[in-house]
Protein backbone atom coordinates (compact mmCIF):
# COMPACT_ATOMS: atom_id res chain seq x y z
CA UNK A 1 0.00 0.00 0.00
CA UNK A 2 2.53 1.90 1.06
CA UNK A 3 4.24 1.86 -2.34
CA UNK A 4 1.18 2.61 -4.19
CA UNK A 5 0.66 5.47 -2.42
CA UNK A 6 3.69 6.90 -3.76
CA UNK A 7 3.14 6.14 -7.11
CA UNK A 8 -0.17 7.45 -7.16
CA UNK A 9 1.37 11.18 -5.31
CA UNK A 10 4.18 11.15 -7.94
CA UNK A 11 2.05 10.75 -10.62
CA UNK A 12 -0.64 13.73 -9.25
CA UNK A 13 2.39 15.82 -8.29
CA UNK A 14 5.52 14.48 -10.12
CA UNK A 15 6.98 16.61 -13.07
CA UNK A 16 4.77 15.63 -15.70
CA UNK A 17 6.17 15.71 -19.02
CA UNK A 18 2.45 16.03 -20.87
CA UNK A 19 2.34 20.01 -19.43
CA UNK A 20 4.63 23.27 -20.06
CA UNK A 21 4.76 24.99 -17.07
CA UNK A 22 2.84 28.07 -18.36
CA UNK A 23 0.98 30.82 -15.92
CA UNK A 24 -1.52 32.23 -18.74
CA UNK A 25 -5.10 30.73 -17.74
CA UNK A 26 -5.34 28.82 -21.11
CA UNK A 27 -1.61 28.35 -21.99
CA UNK A 28 -1.07 26.64 -25.38
CA UNK A 29 -1.74 23.12 -26.23
CA UNK A 30 1.05 20.63 -25.74
CA UNK A 31 1.77 17.91 -28.13
CA UNK A 32 0.99 14.14 -26.88
CA UNK A 33 1.68 11.26 -28.67
CA UNK A 34 1.19 8.04 -27.68
CA UNK A 35 1.02 4.86 -30.18
CA UNK A 36 -1.64 3.16 -27.77
CA UNK A 37 -4.08 4.86 -25.36
CA UNK A 38 -4.41 2.87 -22.51
CA UNK A 39 -6.28 3.28 -19.77
CA UNK A 40 -3.38 3.72 -17.77
CA UNK A 41 -2.00 6.63 -20.59
CA UNK A 42 -5.07 7.92 -19.75
CA UNK A 43 -4.74 7.88 -15.83
CA UNK A 44 -1.48 9.88 -16.66
CA UNK A 45 -2.77 12.40 -18.32
CA UNK A 46 -6.25 13.18 -15.50
CA UNK A 47 -3.26 12.55 -12.74
CA UNK A 48 -1.90 15.70 -14.00
CA UNK A 49 -4.36 18.04 -13.65
CA UNK A 50 -4.45 17.32 -9.82
CA UNK A 51 -0.80 19.16 -9.73
CA UNK A 52 -2.28 22.60 -8.94
CA UNK A 53 -4.11 21.16 -5.46
CA UNK A 54 -0.77 21.24 -3.79
CA UNK A 55 -0.16 24.62 -3.85
CA UNK A 56 -3.69 25.17 -3.14
CA UNK A 57 -4.29 23.72 0.88
CA UNK A 58 -1.73 26.53 2.69
CA UNK A 59 -3.84 29.01 0.22
CA UNK A 60 -7.33 27.88 1.11
CA UNK A 61 -6.65 27.94 5.02
CA UNK A 62 -5.66 31.51 4.92
CA UNK A 63 -8.08 32.50 3.00
CA UNK A 64 -11.14 30.22 4.60
CA UNK A 65 -9.49 30.45 7.93
CA UNK A 66 -7.49 33.60 8.86
CA UNK A 67 -11.11 35.89 7.85
CA UNK A 68 -12.16 34.01 10.49
CA UNK A 69 -12.56 33.81 13.97
CA UNK A 70 -10.99 30.31 13.53
CA UNK A 71 -7.07 31.47 12.94
CA UNK A 72 -5.86 34.72 13.55
CA UNK A 73 -1.89 35.70 12.27
CA UNK A 74 -0.62 38.44 14.25
CA UNK A 75 1.87 41.05 14.05
CA UNK A 76 5.24 39.29 16.45
CA UNK A 77 7.34 41.34 18.27
CA UNK A 78 10.61 41.95 16.30
CA UNK A 79 8.03 42.57 13.02
CA UNK A 80 7.76 39.00 12.19
CA UNK A 81 4.44 38.48 10.01
CA UNK A 82 4.30 42.14 9.54
CA UNK A 83 4.49 41.27 5.66
CA UNK A 84 2.91 44.87 4.34
CA UNK A 85 -0.27 44.10 6.67
CA UNK A 86 -1.71 41.36 4.38
CA UNK A 87 -2.86 39.28 7.39
CA UNK A 88 -3.91 41.56 9.73
CA UNK A 89 -6.18 42.30 6.45
CA UNK A 90 -7.64 39.18 6.58
CA UNK A 91 -8.37 39.22 9.97
CA UNK A 92 -10.09 42.64 9.92
CA UNK A 93 -11.92 42.11 6.84
CA UNK A 94 -9.91 45.48 5.31
CA UNK A 95 -8.55 43.57 2.23
CA UNK A 96 -8.45 44.85 -1.09
CA UNK A 97 -7.75 43.76 -4.63
CA UNK A 98 -3.53 44.13 -4.63
CA UNK A 99 -3.87 41.71 -1.69
CA UNK A 100 -0.83 39.30 -2.23
CA UNK A 101 -2.99 36.20 -0.84
CA UNK A 102 -5.86 36.45 -2.59
CA UNK A 103 -4.15 37.49 -5.62
CA UNK A 104 -2.05 34.56 -5.77
CA UNK A 105 -4.95 31.59 -4.95
CA UNK A 106 -7.01 33.08 -7.32
CA UNK A 107 -3.93 32.64 -9.92
CA UNK A 108 -3.48 29.27 -8.70
CA UNK A 109 -7.07 28.46 -9.36
CA UNK A 110 -7.91 29.81 -12.77
CA UNK A 111 -3.94 28.09 -13.52
CA UNK A 112 -5.73 24.68 -12.73
CA UNK A 113 -8.59 25.69 -14.58
CA UNK A 114 -6.74 25.74 -17.45
CA UNK A 115 -4.95 23.11 -17.29
CA UNK A 116 -8.06 20.93 -17.12
CA UNK A 117 -9.69 23.07 -19.97
CA UNK A 118 -6.47 21.46 -22.27
CA UNK A 119 -6.33 18.36 -20.68
CA UNK A 120 -10.06 17.75 -21.92
CA UNK A 121 -9.24 18.94 -25.27
CA UNK A 122 -6.62 16.55 -25.15
CA UNK A 123 -8.98 13.48 -24.40
CA UNK A 124 -11.67 14.80 -26.28
CA UNK A 125 -8.97 14.64 -29.20
CA UNK A 126 -8.34 10.35 -28.64
CA UNK A 127 -10.36 7.79 -29.40
CA UNK A 128 -14.22 7.45 -27.67
CA UNK A 129 -13.95 4.62 -25.48
CA UNK A 130 -16.13 4.36 -21.95
CA UNK A 131 -12.71 4.64 -20.51
CA UNK A 132 -12.61 8.10 -21.64
CA UNK A 133 -15.69 9.09 -21.48
CA UNK A 134 -14.89 8.43 -17.36
CA UNK A 135 -11.77 10.12 -17.75
CA UNK A 136 -13.58 13.44 -19.73
CA UNK A 137 -15.82 13.03 -16.40
CA UNK A 138 -13.25 13.31 -13.83
CA UNK A 139 -12.09 16.33 -14.98
CA UNK A 140 -14.87 18.19 -15.88
CA UNK A 141 -16.02 17.35 -11.84
CA UNK A 142 -12.42 18.49 -10.72
CA UNK A 143 -12.87 21.62 -12.32
CA UNK A 144 -15.86 21.85 -10.91
CA UNK A 145 -14.49 21.68 -7.75
CA UNK A 146 -12.24 24.53 -8.41
CA UNK A 147 -15.04 26.94 -10.05
CA UNK A 148 -16.70 26.00 -6.28
CA UNK A 149 -13.88 27.45 -4.23
CA UNK A 150 -13.98 30.38 -7.04
CA UNK A 151 -17.81 31.37 -6.39
CA UNK A 152 -17.27 30.96 -2.41
CA UNK A 153 -14.65 33.66 -2.40
CA UNK A 154 -15.40 35.89 -5.63
CA UNK A 155 -19.00 35.03 -6.55
CA UNK A 156 -19.44 36.55 -10.06
CA UNK A 157 -15.82 35.10 -11.98
CA UNK A 158 -15.35 34.04 -16.05
CA UNK A 159 -16.47 30.80 -16.32
CA UNK A 160 -13.83 29.22 -18.65
CA UNK A 161 -14.75 25.66 -20.23
CA UNK A 162 -12.61 25.58 -22.98
CA UNK A 163 -9.46 26.11 -23.64
CA UNK A 164 -9.87 28.07 -27.04
CA UNK A 165 -11.47 30.94 -24.93
CA UNK A 166 -9.24 34.21 -24.98
CA UNK A 167 -9.09 34.56 -21.15
CA UNK A 168 -7.74 38.22 -21.73
CA UNK A 169 -11.76 38.64 -23.07
CA UNK A 170 -13.76 36.84 -20.88
CA UNK A 171 -16.64 38.36 -19.40
CA UNK A 172 -17.78 38.08 -15.10
CA UNK A 173 -20.29 34.98 -15.07
CA UNK A 174 -23.10 35.89 -12.66
CA UNK A 175 -22.75 33.71 -9.45
CA UNK A 176 -26.25 32.35 -10.26
CA UNK A 177 -25.43 31.37 -13.50
CA UNK A 178 -22.39 29.47 -12.56
CA UNK A 179 -23.57 27.52 -10.13
CA UNK A 180 -26.98 26.41 -12.45
CA UNK A 181 -24.37 24.92 -14.78
CA UNK A 182 -22.06 23.04 -12.35
CA UNK A 183 -25.28 21.36 -10.80
CA UNK A 184 -26.23 19.86 -14.43
CA UNK A 185 -22.11 19.30 -15.03
CA UNK A 186 -21.54 17.22 -11.78
CA UNK A 187 -25.22 15.38 -12.00
CA UNK A 188 -24.32 14.09 -15.70
CA UNK A 189 -20.85 13.06 -14.95
CA UNK A 190 -21.26 11.28 -11.45
CA UNK A 191 -22.73 8.08 -12.29
CA UNK A 192 -19.46 7.99 -14.35
CA UNK A 193 -17.29 7.67 -12.43
CA UNK A 194 -16.44 4.94 -10.23
CA UNK A 195 -18.40 3.89 -7.16
CA UNK A 196 -15.39 2.38 -5.30
CA UNK A 197 -14.05 4.29 -2.43
CA UNK A 198 -10.09 4.13 -1.76
CA UNK A 199 -10.53 1.33 1.07
CA UNK A 200 -11.95 -0.77 -1.91
CA UNK A 201 -9.58 0.60 -4.96
CA UNK A 202 -6.38 2.43 -4.00
CA UNK A 203 -6.40 3.43 -7.19
CA UNK A 204 -8.95 6.15 -5.86
CA UNK A 205 -6.88 7.87 -3.33
CA UNK A 206 -6.72 11.27 -3.87
CA UNK A 207 -9.20 11.31 -6.68
CA UNK A 208 -12.69 12.54 -7.22
CA UNK A 209 -15.18 9.50 -7.73
CA UNK A 210 -18.81 9.35 -7.67
CA UNK A 211 -18.78 10.32 -3.85
CA UNK A 212 -16.80 13.35 -4.63
CA UNK A 213 -19.03 14.70 -7.14
CA UNK A 214 -21.97 13.53 -4.70
CA UNK A 215 -20.14 15.64 -1.78
CA UNK A 216 -19.64 18.99 -4.37
CA UNK A 217 -23.52 18.91 -5.18
CA UNK A 218 -23.91 18.53 -1.38
CA UNK A 219 -22.18 21.91 -0.74
CA UNK A 220 -23.52 23.59 -3.52
CA UNK A 221 -26.70 23.14 -2.39
CA UNK A 222 -26.40 23.62 1.09
CA UNK A 223 -24.96 27.08 0.60
CA UNK A 224 -27.26 28.07 -2.91
CA UNK A 225 -29.13 30.49 -1.26
CA UNK A 226 -25.94 32.46 -0.39
CA UNK A 227 -24.29 31.87 -3.59
CA UNK A 228 -26.89 32.55 -5.65
CA UNK A 229 -29.23 34.46 -3.55
CA UNK A 230 -32.45 32.40 -3.87
CA UNK A 231 -34.44 31.61 -0.99
CA UNK A 232 -35.96 29.09 0.85
CA UNK A 233 -35.25 25.36 2.06
CA UNK A 234 -35.79 23.21 -1.17
CA UNK A 235 -31.72 23.52 -1.59
CA UNK A 236 -31.90 21.91 1.99
CA UNK A 237 -33.72 18.99 0.82
CA UNK A 238 -31.34 18.59 -2.05
CA UNK A 239 -28.69 18.86 -0.14
CA UNK A 240 -29.80 16.20 2.21
CA UNK A 241 -30.48 13.82 -0.45
CA UNK A 242 -26.96 13.64 -1.53
CA UNK A 243 -25.79 13.01 1.78
CA UNK A 244 -28.54 10.10 1.83
CA UNK A 245 -26.73 8.51 -0.90
CA UNK A 246 -23.18 9.27 0.70
CA UNK A 247 -24.50 7.01 3.34
CA UNK A 248 -24.54 4.07 1.40
CA UNK A 249 -20.82 4.71 -0.05
CA UNK A 250 -19.31 2.97 2.43
CA UNK A 251 -17.88 5.45 4.04
CA UNK A 252 -17.43 5.51 7.73
CA UNK A 253 -16.46 7.82 11.17
CA UNK A 254 -12.51 6.73 11.99
CA UNK A 255 -12.51 5.72 15.79
CA UNK A 256 -10.11 7.97 16.53
CA UNK A 257 -10.75 11.64 15.59
CA UNK A 258 -6.63 12.57 15.22
CA UNK A 259 -6.02 9.31 12.67
CA UNK A 260 -7.65 11.13 9.80
CA UNK A 261 -4.96 13.52 9.97
CA UNK A 262 -1.62 11.05 10.51
CA UNK A 263 0.75 9.34 8.07
CA UNK A 264 -1.08 6.34 8.46
CA UNK A 265 -4.70 8.44 6.92
CA UNK A 266 -3.00 7.45 3.37
CA UNK A 267 -4.40 3.48 3.65
CA UNK A 268 -7.23 2.01 4.74
CA UNK A 269 -8.90 5.26 6.05
CA UNK A 270 -12.91 5.11 6.09
CA UNK A 271 -13.41 8.82 6.52
CA UNK A 272 -11.76 10.71 4.02
CA UNK A 273 -13.63 11.13 0.62
CA UNK A 274 -11.17 13.34 -1.50
CA UNK A 275 -7.61 14.22 -0.04
CA UNK A 276 -4.96 15.87 -1.45
CA UNK A 277 -1.55 13.33 -0.86
CA UNK A 278 1.29 14.78 0.79
CA UNK A 279 4.49 13.10 0.66
CA UNK A 280 7.82 14.56 2.68
CA UNK A 281 10.17 14.17 -0.26
CA UNK A 282 7.73 12.81 -3.37
CA UNK A 283 4.67 15.77 -2.84
CA UNK A 284 5.95 18.07 -0.26
CA UNK A 285 4.34 21.47 0.69
CA UNK A 286 1.91 20.64 3.55
CA UNK A 287 4.08 22.72 6.26
CA UNK A 288 1.05 23.96 8.64
CA UNK A 289 3.52 22.44 11.82
CA UNK A 290 5.92 25.53 10.36
CA UNK A 291 3.24 27.96 9.68
CA UNK A 292 2.29 27.62 13.11
CA UNK A 293 4.82 26.12 16.35
CA UNK A 294 7.73 28.57 17.51
CA UNK A 295 11.27 29.27 15.59
CA UNK A 296 12.87 27.60 18.77
CA UNK A 297 10.75 24.37 18.71
CA UNK A 298 13.36 23.17 15.63
CA UNK A 299 15.83 21.43 17.80
CA UNK A 300 13.00 19.33 19.12
CA UNK A 301 12.02 18.02 16.05
CA UNK A 302 14.95 18.25 14.25
CA UNK A 303 14.47 20.99 12.27
CA UNK A 304 17.85 22.73 11.89
CA UNK A 305 18.43 22.93 8.47
CA UNK A 306 14.61 23.74 7.81
CA UNK A 307 14.98 27.43 8.05
CA UNK A 308 11.45 26.81 10.40
CA UNK A 309 8.86 27.18 12.26
CA UNK A 310 8.30 30.21 11.39
CA UNK A 311 5.67 30.77 14.49
CA UNK A 312 2.75 32.32 12.57
CA UNK A 313 -0.85 30.70 12.73
CA UNK A 314 -2.66 30.29 15.65
CA UNK A 315 -5.64 30.51 17.65
CA UNK A 316 -7.22 33.30 20.32
CA UNK A 317 -8.27 32.70 23.51
CA UNK A 318 -12.45 32.95 21.98
CA UNK A 319 -12.03 29.98 19.62
CA UNK A 320 -9.62 28.03 21.76
CA UNK A 321 -12.17 28.12 24.86
CA UNK A 322 -14.89 26.49 22.65
CA UNK A 323 -13.35 23.34 23.06
CA UNK A 324 -14.20 21.22 26.26
CA UNK A 325 -11.78 19.84 27.93
CA UNK A 326 -13.49 16.32 27.30
CA UNK A 327 -13.37 16.65 23.87
CA UNK A 328 -10.61 14.47 22.00
CA UNK A 329 -10.06 17.44 19.46
CA UNK A 330 -8.66 19.67 21.99
CA UNK A 331 -5.65 17.48 21.61
CA UNK A 332 -5.14 18.93 18.71
CA UNK A 333 -4.01 22.40 20.36
CA UNK A 334 -0.73 22.68 21.44
CA UNK A 335 -1.01 25.05 24.59
CA UNK A 336 1.69 25.06 27.93
CA UNK A 337 5.49 24.87 28.55
CA UNK A 338 7.03 23.48 25.66
CA UNK A 339 10.07 21.26 26.04
CA UNK A 340 13.43 20.05 24.20
CA UNK A 341 13.52 16.37 22.97
CA UNK A 342 14.44 15.15 26.49
CA UNK A 343 10.79 16.04 27.10
CA UNK A 344 12.73 17.92 30.91
CA UNK A 345 14.28 20.63 29.66
CA UNK A 346 11.57 23.63 28.94
CA UNK A 347 12.36 25.73 25.90
CA UNK A 348 12.57 29.63 26.05
CA UNK A 349 12.06 31.90 23.45
CA UNK A 350 14.08 34.08 20.91
CA UNK A 351 15.78 37.43 22.44
CA UNK A 352 13.13 39.44 20.78
CA UNK A 353 11.26 38.64 24.16
CA UNK A 354 13.61 38.37 26.42
CA UNK A 355 14.49 34.23 26.64
CA UNK A 356 11.60 33.77 29.12
CA UNK A 357 10.45 29.88 29.07
CA UNK A 358 7.87 29.01 25.89
CA UNK A 359 5.04 28.74 27.21
CA UNK A 360 1.97 28.96 24.68
CA UNK A 361 -1.12 30.45 26.26
CA UNK A 362 -4.59 31.32 24.02
CA UNK A 363 -4.43 34.55 24.76
CA UNK A 364 -3.20 37.07 22.07
CA UNK A 365 -2.90 40.41 24.08
CA UNK A 366 -1.27 42.44 20.84
CA UNK A 367 -2.07 42.01 16.92
CA UNK A 368 -0.36 44.84 15.01
CA UNK A 369 3.29 46.45 14.13
CA UNK A 370 2.70 48.91 17.33
CA UNK A 371 1.28 46.59 19.90
CA UNK A 372 2.58 42.64 18.56
CA UNK A 373 2.02 40.02 20.20
CA UNK A 374 4.45 37.83 21.72
CA UNK A 375 6.37 34.92 20.73
CA UNK A 376 3.87 32.69 23.09
CA UNK A 377 0.81 34.05 22.70
CA UNK A 378 -1.81 31.85 20.74
CA UNK A 379 -2.63 28.19 20.50
CA UNK A 380 -1.05 25.95 18.02
CA UNK A 381 -2.61 23.78 16.06
CA UNK A 382 -0.85 20.15 15.81
CA UNK A 383 -3.48 17.27 14.84
CA UNK A 384 -1.41 17.10 11.76
CA UNK A 385 1.22 14.63 11.73
CA UNK A 386 4.55 16.08 11.41
CA UNK A 387 7.58 14.19 10.31
CA UNK A 388 10.94 15.05 12.32
CA UNK A 389 13.98 16.89 9.85
CA UNK A 390 10.99 17.79 7.42
CA UNK A 391 9.24 20.93 6.65
CA UNK A 392 6.50 18.70 4.95
CA UNK A 393 4.19 16.40 6.25
CA UNK A 394 3.45 12.60 4.63
CA UNK A 395 -0.41 13.23 5.91
CA UNK A 396 -3.04 14.13 3.33
CA UNK A 397 -5.20 17.12 3.27
CA UNK A 398 -8.70 16.11 3.79
CA UNK A 399 -11.16 18.47 1.72
CA UNK A 400 -13.80 16.22 1.62
CA UNK A 401 -14.77 13.89 4.67
CA UNK A 402 -17.57 11.70 5.89
CA UNK A 403 -18.34 13.66 9.19
CA UNK A 404 -18.73 16.61 7.33
CA UNK A 405 -21.70 14.47 5.36
CA UNK A 406 -22.95 14.02 8.72
CA UNK A 407 -22.98 18.06 10.11
CA UNK A 408 -24.31 18.76 6.61
CA UNK A 409 -27.30 16.15 7.22
CA UNK A 410 -28.06 17.18 10.57
CA UNK A 411 -27.69 21.03 9.48
CA UNK A 412 -30.35 20.19 6.74
CA UNK A 413 -32.72 17.98 8.99
CA UNK A 414 -32.51 21.28 11.88
CA UNK A 415 -33.46 23.58 9.21
CA UNK A 416 -36.21 21.48 7.59
CA UNK A 417 -37.54 21.74 10.90
CA UNK A 418 -36.73 18.39 11.80
CA UNK A 419 -34.74 18.42 15.05
CA UNK A 420 -34.70 15.04 16.40
CA UNK A 421 -34.09 13.79 13.07
CA UNK A 422 -30.80 16.19 13.36
CA UNK A 423 -29.22 14.97 16.40
CA UNK A 424 -29.00 11.61 15.25
CA UNK A 425 -26.62 12.89 12.50
CA UNK A 426 -24.51 15.42 15.54
CA UNK A 427 -24.93 11.84 17.82
CA UNK A 428 -21.97 10.27 16.26
CA UNK A 429 -19.59 12.95 15.73
CA UNK A 430 -19.71 14.01 19.39
CA UNK A 431 -19.55 10.46 20.85
CA UNK A 432 -15.91 9.89 18.42
CA UNK A 433 -14.84 13.46 20.27
CA UNK A 434 -15.49 11.99 23.77
CA UNK A 435 -18.90 13.78 24.56
CA UNK A 436 -22.59 13.46 24.86
CA UNK A 437 -25.00 13.99 22.36
CA UNK A 438 -27.00 17.66 22.44
CA UNK A 439 -30.13 17.68 24.49
CA UNK A 440 -33.77 18.34 22.48
CA UNK A 441 -33.97 21.49 24.56
CA UNK A 442 -30.79 23.16 24.26
CA UNK A 443 -30.13 22.20 20.42
CA UNK A 444 -30.19 25.39 18.07
CA UNK A 445 -28.78 26.00 14.59
CA UNK A 446 -25.92 27.94 16.87
CA UNK A 447 -25.08 24.49 18.01
CA UNK A 448 -24.47 22.84 14.70
CA UNK A 449 -22.15 26.08 14.22
CA UNK A 450 -20.10 25.71 16.88
CA UNK A 451 -20.00 22.22 16.44
CA UNK A 452 -18.51 22.31 12.59
CA UNK A 453 -15.92 24.54 14.14
CA UNK A 454 -15.02 22.02 16.78
CA UNK A 455 -14.82 19.77 13.80
CA UNK A 456 -12.87 21.25 11.03
CA UNK A 457 -10.61 23.42 12.47
CA UNK A 458 -8.23 24.85 9.48
CA UNK A 459 -9.53 22.72 6.93
CA UNK A 460 -10.78 25.25 4.97
CA UNK A 461 -14.97 25.08 6.05
CA UNK A 462 -14.83 28.37 8.61
CA UNK A 463 -15.53 30.86 6.62
CA UNK A 464 -18.75 29.40 4.10
CA UNK A 465 -19.90 28.26 7.21
CA UNK A 466 -19.75 31.74 9.00
CA UNK A 467 -21.36 33.53 5.95
CA UNK A 468 -24.16 30.51 5.36
CA UNK A 469 -25.01 30.68 9.22
CA UNK A 470 -25.02 34.71 9.56
CA UNK A 471 -21.52 35.33 11.63
CA UNK A 472 -18.96 35.83 8.92
CA UNK A 473 -19.27 39.98 9.83
CA UNK A 474 -19.41 39.53 13.76
CA UNK A 475 -17.45 41.71 16.00
CA UNK A 476 -13.78 39.59 17.69
CA UNK A 477 -11.10 40.45 19.15
CA UNK A 478 -9.18 43.56 17.29
CA UNK A 479 -11.95 43.79 14.65
CA UNK A 480 -15.52 45.14 15.03
CA UNK A 481 -18.59 44.52 13.77
CA UNK A 482 -18.57 44.47 9.62
CA UNK A 483 -20.10 48.04 8.97
CA UNK A 484 -22.01 46.04 5.71
CA UNK A 485 -21.15 42.58 4.34
CA UNK A 486 -19.20 43.32 0.94
CA UNK A 487 -16.19 41.13 2.59
CA UNK A 488 -18.07 38.57 2.37
CA UNK A 489 -16.78 38.19 -1.17
CA UNK A 490 -13.16 38.86 -1.68
CA UNK A 491 -12.17 41.79 -4.21
CA UNK A 492 -11.76 40.42 -7.80
CA UNK A 493 -7.10 40.65 -8.28
CA UNK A 494 -6.36 44.22 -9.80
CA UNK A 495 -3.63 42.22 -11.70
CA UNK A 496 -6.50 40.17 -12.91
CA UNK A 497 -8.36 42.86 -13.68
CA UNK A 498 -5.46 44.30 -15.51
CA UNK A 499 -5.04 41.56 -17.94
CA UNK A 500 -8.86 41.61 -18.51
CA UNK A 501 -10.57 44.91 -18.29
CA UNK A 502 -13.57 42.96 -19.14
CA UNK A 503 -13.77 41.56 -15.58
CA UNK A 504 -16.37 43.67 -12.92
CA UNK A 505 -15.20 44.46 -9.47
CA UNK A 506 -17.04 42.84 -6.80
CA UNK A 507 -18.89 45.59 -4.46
CA UNK A 508 -17.09 47.46 -1.91
CA UNK A 509 -13.59 47.45 -3.84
Amino acid sequence: MKKRYLFIAAALFGALSIYSCKKELNPAKDTVVETAITPRYLNSIVLGAYTKLQPFATGLIEDAEATTDALIIPVRVGGDWLDGGEHVQLWTHTYLPGHAQISGDWATLYAGIGQINITISLVQGLPATSTSAASLAELRVLRSYFYYELLTLWGNVPYIISSNTDASTAQTTPAATIWAALVAELKADAPLLSANTPTVDPNQFGRLNKWGAYFLLAKLYLNQNWITGSTGTANFSACSQYCDSLQTAGYTLTGNFLSNFASSNISGNTENIFVIPYNHIYATGLNIQMETMHYNQAAKYNWGSTGGPWNGYCANADYYQTFNNADARKAGWMTGIQYAADGVTPLRTRGSDSSLVLNFRPQVEGFLQNTPATEYDGARQQKWQLVDGYQGMDAAFSLFRYSDVLLMQAECQYRLGNTATALTYTAPVRVRAGLGNFSASAFTIDSIYAERGREFVWEGWRREDQIRFGHFGDAKQFKPVDPDNHAALYPIPSAAISQDPNLKQNQGY
